[in-house]
């Protein structure tokens, strides 16, 4: 990748969220060529591990492993943070990049829409749990992915303020649609607080739209879906172009010490005004860290 090039990683750990296909699996295997310790956080495990022995494959010498990451149950989050901090790394890049698209209406084993807990609350739990890590090898960098599609709602209610019935639905209330965009509008609004709140102890977070439209697997759930990417194909961008802004962020020098910024094709850009409401990002923090001080698995019946 051209952003990479003649840059080596050695001894940078980067840890990359629904790393086993798509843009995520672009970025794990742009930093494991180029030398990073790069750790693969997702759900399917043995998809996982076909992705580490494909990029094994370009490079033998690469440094990858597969972890088992499932954000639809705080348990598992806490799992991975637990072993992940047993291996005495530092980490220097967290992606979050793992996200749940057009499913069908349901609840995790938490009680909460699964769309807000695998895109929002599950990344939130994630980085709480990997602050300490993430301050003690500072400077180091999160990077959200977002999504345009952001610009397409609102999680406040008429009066202002948060409306945690928008965040996690009932099944009446539920389109699947909706639900993407709300939990991307959460992404923006989660790096912004992140970095307003981590920035002092030299961790940076960016939130980044990945491209356009591109073909991946993450809209297998619904037909129309498929149908919608398959026709669009032709103009989408590549994985490894929709790569590009993510590795952007988590690598460019120029972004050093520098955060709570929305990026597309590399470029800073202006996300929503919901988007950029300090308010709503601290009123959306406060309900994340209540909902995980719940406790994993405390609200399933």
């Amino acid at each position: 990748m051209e952003i990479l090039q003649g840059r080596d990683f050695t001894g940078k750990v980067v840890v990359v969220t629904g790393a086993n296909s798509g843009v995520g699996f672009e970025t794990a295997k742009s930093f494991a060529l180029h030398g990073a310790h790069v750790i693969l956080a997702c759900r399917n495990v043995t998809r996982a591990n076909e992705a580490v022995s494909q990029i094994l494959g370009e490079w033998h010498k690469a440094k990858v492993e597969a972890m088992t990451l499932d954000l639809a149950l705080l348990r598992s989050v806490q799992h991975f943070a637990q072993a992940f901090k047993a291996k005495n790394l530092s980490l220097h890049v967290l992606v979050c990049n793992a996200a749940a698209f057009a499913l069908p209406w349901s609840l995790t084993k938490d009680g909460l829409e699964t769309t807000f807990q695998v895109n929002h609350l599950g990344h939130f739990y994630l980085v709480q749990l990997l602050q300490d890590v993430l301050c003690r090898s500072a400077p180091a960098r999160v990077v959200v992915v977002s999504s345009e599609s952001h610009r397409f709602t609102d999680i406040n209610d008429s009066s202002g303020k948060l409306d945690f019935s928008r965040l996690s639905p009932s099944k009446n209330d539920y389109w699947a649609m909706l639900a993407y965009n709300r939990s991307k509008l959460c992404n923006i609004l989660f790096s912004n607080e992140l970095h307003r709140r981590l920035s002092p102890r030299g961790v940076t977070s960016n939130a980044v739209h990945p491209g356009n439209m591109m073909y991946s697997s993450i809209h297998r759930n619904w037909w129309v879906y498929t149908l919608l990417f398959t026709l669009a194909r032709p103009f989408t961008k590549s994985m490894q172009q929709g790569a590009a802004t993510t590795v952007y962020c988590a690598a460019a020098p120029e972004l050093e010490g520098l955060g709570g910024m929305y990026f597309n094709n590399c470029c800073r850009c202006l996300p929503s005004p919901e988007a950029q409401s300090e308010e709503t990002a601290r009123a959306l923090w406060a309900l994340s860290e209540r909902l995980v001080q719940e406790g994993p698995g405390s609200q399933s019946g």
